[in-house]
């Protein structure tokens, strides 16, 4: 079949053209020039940080319980040659018990109107939302210990997963696999996720305290659906009345088009 010379589908957002000011988000819409959009539950805002460099916008959720704002690209399909996303970003506000939640990787499902959560944790219990595939890294203040987790899961249930240790290693459990990342305020932390053309997803977590190299953190076993569509995301959810912040440096996502006729 016949390819044109862009076979590549990229987005990459840096901010470093958002202008000054305070923008509301209506609930559907709203998009960066690097191909992210913006969506949320009620009207949260954006403004452009000034006092660091290098372009990075504040995420400001509307004020109720559950409200939350979202960035997404995409779709991309594993199938169409993998796929992988990547951000740089850290909450703001307070992160102690009920504060907030924050995923980033990648989910296939994704309402336009009222975005939902792909994974939450309560207490020791990891719930996965929406009938479909998901990747990435979730943190939860509702639940009992407050730090980072790996997580993959697909039709409202958890996926095996392994963690970075390989096929030696403790297989994960529903509630994910440790990123050894304990959450803390105003602090700045990397997370990459990437699937291959068999539906396995990688989780790679910076730290801002460690080497310069990101570490692996683990995989899952029982793959995604390859020929599924998923959006690239980083979201943050209120866990009480009250606004948070979602500070983001730069978003990158990649995939590969289908050239198939129909």
């Amino acid at each position: 079949m016949a390819q044109g010379s862009f076979g590549e589908i990229k987005a990459f957002e840096d901010f470093t053209g958002f202008p000054g000011g305070i923008v509301t988000v209506p609930d559907a819409s709203g998009e960066f020039m690097g191909g992210w959009g913006l969506i949320g539950v009620n009207e949260g805002t954006i403004v452009a940080t000034v006092d660091e460099p290098g372009g990075i916008v504040a995420l400001t959720s509307d004020t109720g319980d559950d409200d939350n704002i979202c960035l997404f690209a995409g779709t991309f399909k594993p199938s169409d040659g993998g796929m992988q996303m990547e951000v740089r970003f850290k909450i703001v506000d307070s992160v102690a018990a009920t504060r907030a939640a924050v995923f980033v990787g990648f989910s296939e499902t994704l309402v336009k109107d009222t975005p939902v959560m792909p994974a939450e944790t309560a207490t020791t219990t990891t719930t996965y939302n929406g009938t479909g595939g998901m990747a990435g890294f979730l943190f939860d203040s509702d639940s009992t210990t407050l730090l980072w987790r790996f997580v993959a899961g697909d039709a409202a249930a958890a996926l095996a997963t392994i963690n970075s240790l390989g096929d030696g290693g403790t297989v994960g459990g529903a509630i994910g696999i440790d990123a050894a990342a304990t959450v803390t305020a105003d602090r700045w932390w990397i997370a990459r996720i990437e699937i291959d053309e068999q539906g396995m997803a990688r989780g790679y977590w910076g730290d801002a305290d460690a080497d310069k190299a990101m570490k692996f953190v683990g995989r899952n076993t029982a793959a995604l659906g390859t020929g599924d569509s998923f959006h690239a995301v980083a979201m943050l959810e209120n866990r009480s009345a009250a606004n948070e912040i979602l500070e983001v440096d730069y978003a990158y996502a990649r995939g590969w088009r289908d050239w198939r006729p129909n």
